[in-house]
């Protein structure tokens, strides 16, 4: 998707949507169930901001934020693997979001937030090894740099 003047709306709206999801995020400390609930799909969903372009030509780097809808698109797909894997007891690699994830992923979809590998790796294996320490040490550490420090680094600019 390209952002320009046709549309700018639509990146106002997802900036807003993914500036909502963090804040839910740090109010839950960290990736919890349900966090997508809040953000209306029809303005921002995770599949269609992994590829987002901004004409900043017209939109400066200041007014839409590339990278953070990149990111926040991730994000936002990671909260809905988190329900899909606290909710199907060991079937959710069949399930049409992982099977969906996993693709944008082998497409280098999801490089914006390169730990990506790390838990698409560790997603897509039997569920009868799925190591849940190892994913939430994951998941951990995906929201400190990529949530928290997001916040902290817009404050100290």
């Amino acid at each position: 998707m390209l952002i320009d003047d046709s549309n700018y709306h639509k990146g106002n709206k997802a900036m807003a949507s993914v500036l909502l999801l963090y804040y839910h995020l740090i109010q839950e400390n960290g990736f919890t169930n349900d966090q997508t609930v809040y953000i209306d799909t029809q303005d921002f969903d995770g599949f269609s901001f992994l590829d987002i372009k901004v004409d900043e030509s017209y939109c400066g780097e200041a007014e839409i934020d590339e990278l953070l809808l990149r990111e926040g698109a991730i994000i936002f797909l990671i909260c809905d693997l988190n329900d899909l894997i606290s909710n199907c007891s060991g079937f959710y690699l069949l399930d049409k979001l992982m099977i969906k994830t996993i693709d944008a992923y082998e497409k280098g979809r999801l490089s914006a937030i390169p730990e990506t590998a790390d838990l698409i790796d560790l997603i897509n294996t039997p569920t009868y090894n799925f190591d849940y320490k190892k994913y939430r040490k994951i998941l951990e550490g995906i929201y400190q740099k990529y949530v928290l420090n997001k916040f902290r680094n817009m404050i100290e600019a």
